[in-house]
């Protein structure tokens, strides 16, 4: 068996992070022997003439170590690796450069089977991730890390990695080497393809040239989706099939049929709808006939009604035409009579016409004259005003004499008084007061005010004091208060859980009474912890119940409402500053949880009851635990339970998975990732909560103490108050007494300040005074002169009076001889006035015979024009009328013009057919008419639309004929030459399988269904492959069969299996191994294969064409990778083992 093991195509210096991992076995510097070469590239590089030596080498090599059948070149046989050449697109080499585990590395594949073993941890999936990443494919095909980033070794900021893949020679005359270097900071990657930087579009396209398909679980399996390659749905399985072995047009084929399907699914449901409207729309067209019919009526007799509406005009037109005419007619002949009544009265109303002018002038010269009488009258009268205000100035220089009288003969009786006042203040400045030491004053002021201050200060003492201790009294009363009630509320159930929640949480007790003393502030309830609110039917299940329930649920509170819930957790945690409480929201009701199964059924396995039947307290409480706890799922019993019944209870259709015994908890944890169950026990924890302890007599004996000393103390304080308040009193009396002798001196200090103040003013008063006197006697002096100037002042005003006489009585001679001449023209004017009226009475009645003609021809005037107004008012609207005419209103507009008819017979007209509508009422209106004829629309548009669809679906069903008949025929090839694959494998293990097509009339349900039987079920059938009939080791080998079943016809030019052996029992292993040897190493062999397992069964089949990779890494590896010889070691283990034998 070839087990080269470490590569040395190195071209850097050793490191302590270097690890051999290649398919070649290097010799350590101080072995003469030549490395062994594997493939055509490496032979060429040394020549053709060196193959006998390597043949040699091998030969003497592993001569001592193996049997001949397992080395490379067997002897007398031709190099076997000499003929295998790598498939286009295979992995002819990969390194590796800060990747993951690897600082350097380079791996060399064969053309066919690789086997990479090493230990768990070595680094054997780290190949797996570098030719996923490597060839341009994304993390998430791999199952484990999601960022590129993470892939870089630790330590070091970016890594490398180089694939060379196999050139189609006839396209490319060399190997790609494609190179991705991937930067941890930014998690990106840089591709390049024969050292030339690439787009990652680019290197896709390369590799779909090569059908590398990586994202196909059936060509690359990597280990963290083997299971998800496990439970790949039948439907999946069938589309990755056809990506992974069938050519690519088959599976664009299926995705157009399932396209196509859905297309013609959407059209029959389309189909169907249009004939389910089609018939709708007929019935109710057929059913609302008749009312339409009637409507139509009752619409032609509207519509004829409004034409005859409309027409209106018409009629009147003709009538008010012939009304103008015989108006206008009665107006010329009026006109003509008028003209001849003016030629008879014509001279008599010339000379009236004559008379009345001469009248006329004479007013006009009346009216001149009375206008320049009413000038000389103003004239006269302003005059008069004139001589009356010089009398008024008069009488006001007068008075003004007769006042200053007045105010000399006041000043002459004040005269004496001032002269006493002047003496009185020069007598008072001759005595000045006696000066006074006001700083003896203000110092006195200023002791008695310490005084006051230092009694206030004592008086302030004693209060505070007096304060301190009421104070320290209300606080003992408080001490004796809560003790009392302590000791009464211990008493009670209630009591006693308080003060338990209390030694568990203070925090949690603190809560309690802020939401008892709240209530008011929530919207529903908010219950307190289960210790508050809860009991045990039976105390004997406290331990058990206990058991179940964790601490932090037992002291949790309980709201009813997500607001409620919102502002406990507010005020707890941010304004009360509490930790070390928990809050929880219920809003299921309890029965919303329900047990896993029947009591009759819990019974059956031993148990009394279910935890949360345990428990008395408020539903919310109880649902809160169901919640958090799942109280309702865990059935409980006194006793202990028989072998039976806990092996019963931890099988996977076991409905209880949690219970409490009387001793120990049980709780069966299954992992469906895993397929495993897990069963966990714990030993019940002591009561502490719901046990009926009563309350200790050492805490009735403290709640006695703390009563005792609050009265003690009570009473000291009361002696002491007393004292004080005595105290405090006379204090007082004393600071009234200071209060009282400093007012008296400050008011004694006032009015000597004012005794003072007022002898300073007195220099002042006296200067005002001898003022007062010393303006009296000069104004008794100037008095005779001013009295004279005022007494002049009369006799000028006297002459301006007389002058004005004098002006009046001319102004009023002159005004009477214009009165006279006034009078002399209105005579004048009296006397043509009558010869006027004697003229105009002689012609009155000529007068008024003319007047009624005039007015007769005037109103004839207004009457043809009123009806020349309606004439053209009806022409308009006639022509209004008629700029609308159509059809249908032309002709009734010729049938009445035919038939003459008037207004009235257009009315009647109009009535009788209103009378005809009264009796058809039109059914809906024409509601029913727009539906009838949208809906008639519909019908033929879904006519229409049905036609269309029918011929939709004969294209579509063509169409789909069409690419089935290329597709199911090549899919049931396909899938028969895989299932004669799976079957011959199977029976390699005298096991049965198959490989069928599941078809549907939804090509969305088209499936491989995977069929098997193993030996031990030999009275079965063939089964579906599922995860609830076979096992883990059994659906291993099934999936490791049929990835081999494809491997002759696959595109893709390699496949990766990532630990598919995990699950197998070492027979199913080696079947399975001798069977992927014989595929994956024939010479029919269609692509190259990597099997990664960390498992290694000895007496596995070997074939010349594969290639075992080993690596060895750990702590114990020598820094030196050249002094770990393998093969070395194992000569030497076999001279050891022969050794041995001999002896």
């Amino acid at each position: 068996m070839s087990t080269s093991v470490t590569p040395q195509r190195r071209s850097r210096s050793v490191d302590d992070d270097a690890i051999s991992v290649d398919g070649e076995n290097s010799l350590s510097s101080g072995s003469t022997s030549k490395r062994l070469r594997y493939n055509d590239e490496n032979d060429d590089e040394n020549g053709d003439n060196n193959d006998d030596d390597d043949n040699d080498d091998d030969a003497a090599q592993h001569g001592p170590l193996l049997p001949d059948t397992f080395l490379r070149s067997p002897k007398g046989k031709q190099r076997a690796m000499g003929s295998g050449r790598h498939q286009p697109g295979a992995i002819v080499r990969v390194k590796l450069t800060d990747f993951v585990t690897y600082s350097s590395a380079e791996f060399h594949p064969g053309p066919n089977l690789n086997m990479i073993i090493g230990p768990n941890g070595t680094g054997k999936s780290t190949l797996v991730c570098a030719i996923c990443l490597g060839l341009g494919f994304s993390p998430v095909h791999l199952g484990r890390a999601k960022q590129l980033g993470e892939f870089v070794k630790n330590g070091t900021k970016k890594a490398e990695i180089e694939i060379e893949l196999a050139a189609d020679p006839a396209q490319h005359s060399r190997n790609h080497i494609i190179t991705t270097k991937i930067t941890r900071a930014d998690n990106k990657c840089v591709y390049s393809i024969n050292g030339s930087t690439t787009t990652r579009k680019a290197l896709d396209k390369l590799m779909r040239s090569y059908s590398i398909q990586i994202d196909n679980l059936c060509q690359f399996l990597p280990q963290d989706r083997v299971v998800e390659f496990s439970a790949l749905s039948p439907v999946n399985l069938l589309s990755e099939t056809q990506r992974a072995a069938a050519p690519p047009q088959m599976a664009q084929w299926h995705e157009d049929l399932k396209a196509m399907h859905k297309q013609r699914r959407a059209y029959l449901e389309e189909q169907q709808q249009i004939l389910e409207h089609l018939e709708s729309y007929q019935k109710r067209q057929d059913s609302q006939r008749d009312e339409v019919n009637r409507y139509r009526e009752h619409a032609d007799a509207q519509e004829r009604i409004k034409a005859l509406e409309k027409l209106r005009p018409f009629p009147a037109y003709e009538i008010a035409k012939q009304k103008y005419q015989e108006a206008k007619e009665r107006r010329k002949q009026a006109e003509r009579d008028l003209r001849r009544l003016e030629r008879q009265v014509q001279p008599n109303l010339e000379a009236e016409k004559s008379k009345k002018i001469y009248m006329e002038q004479v007013e006009a010269v009346v009216r001149s004259k009375g206008r320049l009488v009413d000038r000389a009258e103003n004239n006269v009268e302003q005059l008069k005003k004139e001589h009356a205000g010089k009398q008024t100035e008069i009488a006001e220089v007068e008075a003004k004499i007769e006042a200053e009288e007045k105010s000399v003969k006041i000043i002459k009786q004040n005269m004496p008084k001032l002269q006493q006042t002047v003496r009185n203040i020069q007598n008072a400045l001759a005595n000045p007061p006696e000066d006074i030491d006001f700083t003896v004053f203000n110092e006195k002021m200023r002791e008695k005010v310490r005084e006051i201050r230092d009694i206030g200060e004592k008086e302030e003492d004693l209060r505070n004091e007096l304060g301190s201790l009421q104070q320290q009294y209300d606080r003992q009363r408080q001490i004796l208060e809560r003790a009392e009630v302590e000791k009464q509320h211990s008493q009670t159930q209630a009591g006693q859980q308080a003060n338990k929640l209390r030694q568990v949480s203070t925090d949690a007790a603190q809560v309690w009474a802020w939401i008892q003393n709240n209530r008011g502030r929530f919207e529903g309830e908010v219950f307190g912890p289960p210790i508050i609110e809860c009991t045990l039917k039976d105390p004997r299940h406290a331990a058990a119940v206990e058991s179940v329930i964790q601490n932090g649920d037992l002291t949790a509170f309980t709201t009813t409402t997500k607001e409620d819930f919102k502002m406990l957790q507010d005020t707890v945690y941010t304004k009360m500053r509490l930790t070390h409480v928990n809050i929880r929201c219920c809003l299921q009701p309890l029965a919303h949880f329900s047990p896993p199964c029947s009591n009759e059924q819990m019974r059956s396995f031993g148990f009394d009851a279910w935890a949360y039947e345990l428990i008395d307290g408020p539903d919310p409480v109880i649902a809160m635990l169901c919640d958090n706890r799942n109280i309702h799922e865990w059935a409980v019993t006194r006793n202990d339970l028989s072998n039976q019944q806990l092996i019963a209870l931890q099988q996977d259709g076991s409905p209880i998975k949690s219970w409490v015994t009387a001793k120990d908890t049980w709780q069966v944890v299954h992992r469906r990732e895993y397929n495993a169950s897990s069963t966990r026990t714990l030993a019940i924890r002591q009561a502490r909560f719901f046990a009926d302890a009563p309350i200790g007599h050492h805490e009735d004996e403290l709640i006695g103490r703390r009563i005792t000393d609050a009265e003690r103390v009570m009473t000291e304080l009361r002696e002491q108050m007393m004292v004080l308040r005595e105290r405090l009193k006379d204090v007082k009396d004393r600071s009234n007494d200071l209060n009282n002798e400093y007012k008296r001196m400050k008011d004694e200090k006032d009015q000597l300040q004012r005794h003072r103040a007022e002898f300073a003013g007195l220099e002042e008063k006296l200067r005002r005074a001898q003022g007062k006197l010393d303006d009296g006697m000069e104004q008794m002096a100037t008095s005779r002169a001013r009295k004279a100037q005022m007494e002049a002042q009369i006799d000028r005003l006297t002459l301006e009076k007389g002058q004005k006489a004098l002006d009046f009585a001319n102004a009023v001679d002159a005004l009477k001889g214009l009165c006279v001449s006034h009078l002399e023209t209105q005579m004048i004017l009296i006397e043509a006035k009558s010869d006027f009226e004697q003229l105009q009475a002689r012609t009155i009645e000529e007068r008024k015979r003319l007047n009624e003609c005039n007015e007769e021809v005037q109103r004839l005037q207004r009457e043809v024009q009123t009806y020349s107004n309606e004439g053209h008012r009806l022409a308009d609207m006639c022509k209004a009328v008629s700029n609308d005419f159509d059809e249908y209103l032309q002709n009734v507009y010729h049938e009445i013009r035919e038939a003459h008819w008037t207004p009235d017979q257009l009315s009647t007209e109009i009535e009788s057919l209103q009378a005809r509508l009264e009796m058809n009422d039109g059914g809906r209106g024409p509601a029913v008419l727009r539906e009838f004829e949208e809906r008639a629309r519909l019908i033929e548009k879904g006519l229409s639309k049905k036609v269309g669809m029918e011929v939709k679906l004969a294209k579509l069903q063509e169409k789909i004929k069409e690419v089935m008949e290329q597709w199911e025929p090549q899919l049931d090839s396909l899938v028969a030459r895989i299932s004669s694959a799976f079957e011959e494998t199977f029976k390699q293990i005298n096991c049965a399988g198959e490989v069928v097509v599941h078809k549907d009339d939804d090509f969305e349900m088209w499936a491989i269904h995977i069929r098997v039987k193993f030996r031990f079920r030999d009275y079965e059938q063939l089964s579906v492959l599922d995860s609830h009939r076979q096992s883990g080791g059994e659906r291993a080998v099934s999936t490791i069969f049929y990835l081999m079943a494809l491997q002759s016809m696959a595109r893709a030019p390699f496949r990766v299996v990532d630990e598919i052996n995990q699950g197998m029992d070492p027979r199913n292993e080696r079947l399975v191994h001798a069977r992927m040897v014989d595929i994956a190493c024939s010479p029919d062999s269609a692509s190259q294969y990597f099997l990664i397992t960390p498992k290694l069964l000895n007496g596995l089949k070997y074939h010349p064409n594969m290639t075992v990779h080993c690596i060895a890494s750990g702590e114990y590896m020598p820094d030196d990778y050249r002094e770990l010889d393998f093969g070395m070691l194992a000569k030497r283990a076999m001279a050891v083992k022969q050794a041995a034998a001999s002896a």
